[in-house]
């Protein structure tokens, strides 16, 4: 039992510093630097160990880790789980700042699918890089930053003022989704409020500051809510649960054959067609790197030398009880009661009848139960990392996650039980020995 408090206690602790897809990965390096990981340059040779632990960030916003059995070594099989780094929200436009009557609100646009209506009212906070001058013209300083503390929210309008809101109201973006900073007192400088409060909390001078890539955030806590507890509500569940669930299982796996590894990669949300997305030659370039690295040759190709199973780690649709029409008929997962293997004949998931069968062997072997997800007929869903990175590399690919109530929300939901059983799933994943 104390584990199992450890482990929700854990991750709220990390959702609270996972707060964009770059503090994602300041937070996973921060948990493998404590584990004794050792980080690789990209343009580096690498020599690479057996029981070696190793990770790599070739972009700020993707993640690759990887440990090297103790025994047979080198080898050919590598266990992956796969998860993005990305949430639905808002980025913070150039020239932010909107004046109105000393109301100082910003200019946003909508990242990815977030559903809205969430957003309002809720205390928001602000994080994501900035550029600052340097003596290479071609190399900016990169300055992480994440203010951890309620400095904006979207206040509704009062239904006085908008009495068919809850008959559903299209929501502008441009308009309405304007997050309130401040209210400016007369002897305030009104220009570049928002510049001079990043250089303050950076720690530089405004007028260094090149550019800025800041994303606005729920800086709500995770809490277990339901009369036993046994439900998750979290800002950013998707897909940080399966990062963390991942990450855990990486740490603490102790394998003798073999090499298992996390890739966290960026910007799923919005297509993966970026080139620290999953859509991109990056992931298959590594494992070629790490191939060479093991065998200490360039001749052996990475396609043809090793056999690759990998888990895409993403939230699945649950069983919500006001909506029930919207579910399958047949195939409907309900939370804590199984994670989802994620299935479509049309490829939007990976899974394909071996490794489903694979992935059901595992949950046996782990002792957790499963569910299979399939989409109602007629309301198509999403698509996950599964299809995009079979298409860069010729491995074997499983579509899972822990069902999910509010999917894209400010916050949204899962069962405590799937959580846990996720780790567990994953652990036993790694602990495999061909």
């Amino acid at each position: 039992m104390d584990r199992i408090r450890n482990y929700t206690r854990d991750f709220f602790g990390f959702t609270k510093k996972a707060t964009t897809s770059v503090q994602t990965v300041d937070a996973i390096r921060e948990r493998l630097d404590a584990e004794g990981f050792r980080e690789l340059e990209i343009n580096e040779i690498w020599t690479l160990n057996a029981s070696g632990k190793y990770y790599l960030t070739p972009y700020p916003s993707m993640l690759v880790g990887f440990t090297i059995g103790s025994g047979q070594f080198p080898s050919k099989w590598v266990k992956m789980i796969a998860a993005h780094t990305d949430n639905p929200g808002f980025r913070i436009k150039p020239n932010p700042e909107v004046n109105s009557e000393g109301m100082l609100t910003l200019n946003v646009e909508r990242y990815g699918g977030p559903i809205l209506n969430t957003w309002f009212d809720r205390p928001l906070s602000i994080a994501g890089r900035i550029a600052v001058k340097s003596d290479e013209v071609l190399k900016p300083k990169v300055i992480h930053l994440d203010f951890q503390r309620p400095i904006l929210i979207i206040p509704n309008l009062a239904i006085h003022m908008n009495r068919e809101v809850n008959k559903g109201v299209e929501i502008k973006v441009q308009k309405e989704m304007q997050p309130l900073l401040t209210q400016l007192i007369e002897d305030e400088i009104k220009d570049n409020y928002l510049l001079d409060l990043v250089a303050e909390e950076a720690g530089v001078n405004p007028e260094d500051i090149l550019d800025m890539d800041l994303n606005v955030y729920c800086s709500e806590e995770g809490m277990l809510v339901g009369s036993k507890e046994e439900f998750i509500s979290c800002p950013r569940i998707d897909d940080l649960s399966m990062i963390y669930a991942a990450m855990e299982a990486l740490v603490e796996s102790n394998h003798q054959n073999g090499i298992n590894m996390v890739a966290f990669m960026d910007n799923e949300e919005i297509g993966s067609a970026t080139r620290q997305g999953a859509d991109s030659v990056m992931l298959s370039n590594i494992l070629a790197r790490i191939r060479m690295g093991t065998t200490g040759t360039e001749q052996q190709s990475i396609h043809q030398e090793m056999n690759l199973f990998v888990i895409s780690a993403d939230g699945a649709h649950g069983f919500h009880p006001n909506y029930s029409e919207k579910s399958d008929i047949t195939n409907k997962p309900v939370m804590n009661k199984g994670i989802a293997i994620k299935i479509s004949c049309n490829r939007s998931y990976a899974s394909e009848v071996e490794t489903i069968a694979a992935f059901q062997q595992l949950c046996d072997k782990a002792h957790v139960k499963y569910q299979k997800f399939v989409n109602h007929s007629d309301q198509p869903g999403g698509t996950t990392l599964g299809p995009l990175l079979s298409k860069y590399v010729p491995v074997h690919v499983v579509d899972a996650g822990v069902p999910m109530l509010a999917m894209h929300s400010a916050r949204e939901l899962m069962g405590k039980q799937d959580f846990l059983d996720s780790i567990k799933i994953f652990s036993t994943f790694f602990q495999l020995e061909e």
